[in-house]
């Protein structure tokens, strides 16, 4: 009886230990980071129709609208002069009849032509909608692109080159996040990359990250909605790929965060954007329903990516969307009241003519 009560205590002591680990991201102890200096962003709202819009997207020199709720998915407006606006992709057109929307991945210029890049499971893979050809022609132009063949539970694919994917997956068992290099049909690296520690499958909402790749450096970042930590990780090294937190002494672990109620749970990264130098996090740092009901907005965090903090920005608008436009040193901004806002980041020294 005596060992037995000793058996039990050790296991008390190693699933309190468990329950602390933090280290969830490639077993990194998150760097500790410090923004020295923070910024107040004076804002233009612009006369752009958003209704019904929840989330935007800068792609070369268009704000993309995703509209879910309206008859067409999507709504372009030229950042030109913001008066040139087309609305695209009905709802039941496209590949498997689109019900959903499905956020474009990226973009790339090809003979001309503007190509937006989607991941469809029912495709089994990426493809392309060529926008340009289809606002000319008046009909949505779809391309094959590349198979994935029966790679399972994809969370994220991104293209490298015409025939190597990067993939970002779960794994629902362990629930695990697994990075992969596919090419030519086949997986030829994988990591596990995201190790939880979680039993119960309904919590793997907890991994929800918000993600970003980086094409010239082969990096891929990602934000914790619920663990205050942005993870980089390096395609090429992985043993470089590190994760930071500016809130290191506070920071919950993962069971922390399962055993807390929902509308109790902090969010703590809500988007996640990036230019070629720098990866932008909008930070909310409130509970669920704090976030939801109030009106305090959160800040955007901006690192290099080596990790490097480089300053905050704060907005008197509480923002739930944004994105840089590189091109002009511009972050536009959604709110709430489905509002764009237009930002000068050319007004930081620190990002001024930096934004490529």
């Amino acid at each position: 009886m005596k060992s037995l009560s000793y058996l039990y205590l050790i296991m008390l002591i190693v699933f309190g230990c468990n329950n602390k680990n933090n280290n969830i991201f490639k077993k990194i102890q998150p760097n500790n980071i410090i923004f020295e200096k923070t910024y107040e962003l004076k804002g233009e709202e612009l006369e752009i129709d958003a209704f019904v819009s929840n989330n935007l997207i800068i792609f070369d020199t268009l704000i993309i609208l995703v509209t879910p709720q309206s008859e067409t998915l999507y709504h372009a407006i030229s950042t030109n002069d913001y008066n040139w606006d087309k609305k695209f992709i009905r709802k039941g057109e496209g590949p498997n009849e689109f019900q959903n929307v499905l956020k474009p991945l990226s973009y790339e210029k090809k003979d001309n032509d503007l190509l937006l890049t989607f991941y469809d499971k029912a495709r089994e893979g990426l493809f392309h909608y060529n926008l340009t050809q289809s606002f000319n022609q008046g009909i949505d132009i779809f391309q094959d692109t590349i198979s994935l063949g029966e790679t399972t539970e994809i969370y994220r694919a991104y293209k490298i080159t015409d025939n190597k994917v990067f993939i970002d997956n779960l794994d629902f068992i362990n629930l695990n996040q697994i990075y992969s290099v596919y090419e030519d049909k086949k997986i030829i690296s994988t990591d596990t990359a995201l190790v939880s520690g979680l039993i119960n499958q309904s919590d793997s909402y907890i991994m929800t990250t918000i993600t970003s790749f980086n094409k010239n450096k082969l990096k891929y970042a990602g934000a914790m909605m619920f663990m205050d930590q942005i993870n980089i990780y390096d395609i090429n090294n992985p043993n470089n790929s590190l994760a930071i937190t500016a809130n290191n002494n506070n920071r919950p672990s993962i069971n922390e965060v399962s055993q807390t109620l929902m509308p109790y749970k902090n969010e703590f990264y809500v988007d996640l954007r990036q230019t070629d130098s720098y990866i932008f996090g909008l930070y909310a740092n409130q509970s669920r329903k704090e976030w939801a009901t109030g009106d305090n907005p959160g800040v955007i965090h901006i690192l290099d990516w080596e990790g490097n903090p480089i300053c905050k920005l704060k907005t008197k608008e509480k923002l739930i969307h944004f994105d840089i436009d590189s091109n002009s040193n511009t972050l536009y901004g959604m709110t709430e009241k489905e509002e764009i806002i237009k930002y000068n980041l050319d007004e930081i020294s620190e990002l001024a003519q930096s934004g490529k």
